[in-house]
């Protein structure tokens, strides 16, 4: 037997994809059939998540540890409709993932079927319109193949995100041709664009006539970053790093002067002023609130800005600009690092580390915090350990709230010399912000990459909302440390709350042992009270045993977390 359902999954083969991560339903059935095909001969296999929103989220971490396609799926109705934050958390931050959702019978449709979400009722495929790149209802067989190459493509162009196709029962459980010749995807991948050549000569004149000048990396610099840190180290640059670009750098570079914008260092702010420099040359970033600091015009927002992007919509927010420059960054840079690749002149990239271990050009709202007191854990202090104790080349996602504050600022990354570029470390799903987005992204790091251990950073808020996503890795036999950061609240919330002089409401949680809910569901679990307890730990055992952990720490619940410039944005404070 081989049906449409099996004429995906061989594509997807192709493209590297090894699993699926949904909730199977009545109206999928199809396509779980093929998938049980699949995996009796070693091909791409289910994984199934507790709620629909959790399997998107999966998928979009597997894309991003993989740098292929995310792929999740989910019946008609409510399965379809669940998954609708997750693929808008995607789209936010641009990760190419395949969304799959039934609908009912083509030829019940009106008729009121259980579930029925056509364009004649709740219409899922008009929902999710504006959060895909390429978005459609699959009506007849002959449609399937031309329209899932087009996703492909979409998927990954210069513009990434999900892709979404609405696929009914009867059109997916209907036999193709078993050896019918699939068309090439070469035309469907690697769109990297080239940068005009009057473009590359204005860049070479900028940087050949300016010496002080800070880079600003972000995530879309990941496939240039040999050369651009070639060219900071032959030039002696300074650069910064923004919140999503995190996990790409070496926080021990002696030129790196921090994270700039949300929660970010004064360090990073410091090399971004016009006394520090001349030029600023942003690479791979969108220029939003996240990586602005709230869009501080006394940064990067400059005539002094120098803007380099494969990605279209990157390039409109930067109008201001001095150059702007659409293409790829390896493109762009290539020709300076072969120039420069074996320059005497290079700075070496020897770790700059003080006495307490933190990196030395980096400020820190609270530097004294992060060494171990005794008594109640300083949040600060806990970040810190956890970055330091972590094994090489562990990834990390920061959730929703105050994890990704106190872990944008005081997460410091070691790159381990033989760690490929391109990878990424740390991991924040910034753009939509959904809390519960690093639970279900961790899942589908470590199932992507089950040779690494992955730390999921979330807070009692978060984990409340979608933490029995952690049977999925229990389950998966999956390498997950889950770090509840636990202070009975919405931290973000009630911190914001008072910081910007509103009412105190509504951010109270129970006090709950969240160490005795997952020793209920088997997995390993440890609640950690005072800094004693966690130095008494063995994190590296942990490390090291298959399956998942839980740590339950209950953290100082009155450090500020650093969320200066998100306030000035709900105050309207001018920077």
């Amino acid at each position: 037997m081989f049906e449409n359902g099996d004429l995906i999954l061989r594509y997807l083969e192709r493209l590297g994809v090894r699993c699926v991560f949904g909730v199977p339903g009545g109206s999928i059935e199809p396509f779980y059939n093929a998938l049980a095909r699949s995996q009796r001969r070693g091909g791409i296999r289910a994984i199934t998540a507790r709620h629909e929103t959790g399997a998107a989220l999966m998928a979009e971490g597997y894309a991003r540890e993989t740098g292929t396609l995310g792929v999740c799926c989910a019946t008609a109705g409510p399965g379809a409709t669940n998954l609708i934050t997750g693929v808008a958390s995607a789209y936010a931050d641009g990760i190419p993932m395949l969304v799959i959702t039934a609908q009912t019978s083509l030829e019940k449709f009106g008729q009121g079927s259980l579930q029925e979400t056509s364009c004649t009722g709740i219409n899922t495929v008009e929902m999710f319109a504006r959060c895909t790149r390429y978005n459609t209802l699959v009506s007849h067989s002959a449609q399937l193949e031309p329209k899932l190459l087009q996703a492909i493509s979409q998927s990954f162009s210069n513009t990434p995100g999900p892709v979404h196709l609405s696929i009914p029962i009867d059109v997916m459980r209907l036999p193709v041709p078993e050896n019918l010749d699939t068309g090439n995807l070469r035309a469907f991948t690697n769109h990297s664009v080239a940068p005009s050549q009057t473009c590359l000569q204005a860049l070479l004149k900028e940087v050949a006539e300016t010496d002080r000048v800070t880079v600003v990396i972000g995530e879309g610099a990941a496939s240039a970053l040999s050369e651009l840190m070639a060219l900071i180290e032959a030039r002696h640059w300074k650069f910064v790093a923004t919140p999503r670009a995190k996990g790409l750098v070496d926080h021990f570079h002696p030129l790196f002067r921090g994270i700039f914008g949300f929660a970010g260092h004064e360090s990073a702010a410091e090399a971004l002023k016009v006394n520090q420099a001349e030029r600023v040359i942003a690479v791979g970033t969108g220029l939003d609130e996240v990586s602005t600091a709230g869009w501080d015009p006394t940064a990067i927002l400059s005539d002094r800005l120098i803007h380099l992007s494969p990605h279209p919509e990157h390039l409109t927010r930067s109008n201001m600009a001095r150059l702007v420059i659409l293409g790829s960054p390896e493109l762009m840079l290539k020709p300076f690092a072969e120039m420069l690749a074996n320059d005497p002149q290079r700075t070496p990239s020897v770790a700059h580390i003080e006495d307490d271990g933190l990196p030395a050009d980096v400020s820190y709202d609270d530097r004294g915090k992060c060494d171990m007191q005794p008594g109640a854990i300083k949040p600060q202090a806990l970040v810190t350990h956890l970055a330091r104790s972590c094994p090489a080349g562990t990834r990390v996602a920061l959730d929703s709230g105050t994890s990704f504050l106190w872990g944008i600022h005081y997460w410091n990354v070691s790159r381990p010399h033989n760690l490929p570029a391109a990878a990424c470390l740390v991991h924040l799903g910034i753009g939509f912000a959904t809390m519960g987005w690093a639970i279900g992204a961790s899942v589908g790091i470590a199932a992507a990459n089950p040779k690494q251990p992955v730390v999921c950073v979330t807070g009692d808020g978060s984990y409340l909302m979608a933490g029995q996503e952690i049977t999925t890795a229990l389950q998966e036999n999956l390498n997950l440390l889950m770090i509840v950061l636990n202070d009975s609240s919405l931290g973000m919330v009630r911190h914001g709350q008072s910081l910007g002089g509103g009412e105190s409401i509504a951010h109270d949680l129970p006090d709950i042992n969240y160490a005795r809910i997952a020793e209920a569901m088997g997995i390993e679990s440890y609640r950690v009270e005072s800094t004693e307890q966690l130095l008494a730990l063995d994190l590296m055992a942990i490390f090291t045993r298959p399956g998942p952990c839980l740590l339950d720490i209950r953290i100082d619940r009155d450090e500020l977390p650093p969320m200066g410039s998100r306030m000035k944005v709900l105050t309207g404070a001018t920077p």
